[in-house]
């Protein structure tokens, strides 16, 4: 049942009690209150809510509606005028009766079925930055995975045919960074060339000022990441960029899980220099440096 009908069921129970309030007691138009809203949090969301959300809410709600029906002397009356008559009354022995078996039965049943073991898998807890293998396979398009040959066979100019590159994530470093210090001119050039890269392929969803806001971040599960963030630039290194960038939502670890991301495999695309240059650009556009090796041990 979608979350619209159940929403309109809401919505319809909600009215008839206002309807009937005055021909039924207070305490069974409260009572119908109460099962009808936590019947809604419970099976009104899709994806349900947590079962600590649920429990907090309904918690509340039962607080709420005891102050509401104890607030005059009247109400607290009339709400508990049933009840004390189901105590005190012998005609409704039956009932009694009933409700004295019903609820520790309830209660019993409810606790044997917690107890039982579940063929259900543990929750895996995602990791936001999972670790990287120790080795990477690049297969870039200057390698010639994707597109090796023109379509009469013949090689394509430029490929090389050695691919694709290994990289060792334990000691990789940024090619390009160590210009920053020998060569600024050539440097500037390449983070240049970075931010017209990320202007071309990755603002969309990481947003012009790169703060996970471009016009795509409000439709992909995880939300992109906010590289204007104190968290995330400064608390990885580039080789670790270099990785997430080539691999793409796909390319991540079970460690990573579950995983929506809608990240692509930016390796079928940008070459090695490619990916390199928007990382400097990352980290040039924000301030921020990059967590040198050094500052892990």
């Amino acid at each position: 049942m979608s979350m619209l009908t159940m929403l309109g069921i809401f919505c319809a129970v909600l009215v008839l009690l206002f309807l009937i309030r005055r021909r039924v007691s207070l305490f069974w138009t409260t009572t119908l209150f109460f099962i009808a809203t936590t019947g809604y949090v419970l099976y009104g969301f899709e994806p349900a809510l947590p079962m600590s959300v649920v429990v907090l809410y309904v918690g509340t709600l039962l607080i709420a509606l005891l102050l509401y029906v104890t607030s005059s002397d009247d109400g607290k009356e009339a709400f508990f005028r049933p009840i004390m008559s189901m105590i005190l009354n012998n005609k409704l022995a039956p009932v009694r009766l009933l409700f004295l078996v019903a609820v520790p039965g309830l209660i019993g049943w409810q606790s044997y079925q917690m107890v039982l073991p579940s063929d259900v898998a543990p929750p895996r807890i995602r990791q936001v930055h999972p670790p990287p293998p120790d080795k990477v396979a690049f297969s870039g398009p200057e390698y010639g995975q994707y597109d090796e040959t023109n379509e009469d066979g013949t090689p394509l100019e430029g490929v090389k045919p050695n691919g694709p590159n290994e990289i060792d994530m334990v000691t990789a470093d940024n090619p390009l960074r160590k210009l920053e210090k020998s060569n600024s001119e050539q440097f500037r050039k390449h983070v240049a060339n970075g931010k017209t890269i990320y202007y071309q392929n990755c603002y969309y969803c990481h947003g012009d000022h790169l703060m996970a806001d471009g016009h795509y971040a409000d439709a992909v599960n995880p939300r992109p990441a906010n590289f204007q963030d104190p968290g995330v630039l400064p608390m990885l290194q580039e080789s670790f960029l270099f990785w997430r960038l080539a691999k793409g939502g796909p390319g991540l670890p079970d460690a990573g899980t579950p995983w929506d991301s809608s990240m692509p495999v930016w390796e079928k695309m940008l070459t090695e220099e490619e990916i390199w240059e928007v990382i400097l650009f990352l980290y040039d556009h924000t301030g921020y440096q990059p967590r040198t090796r050094e500052e892990l041990h």
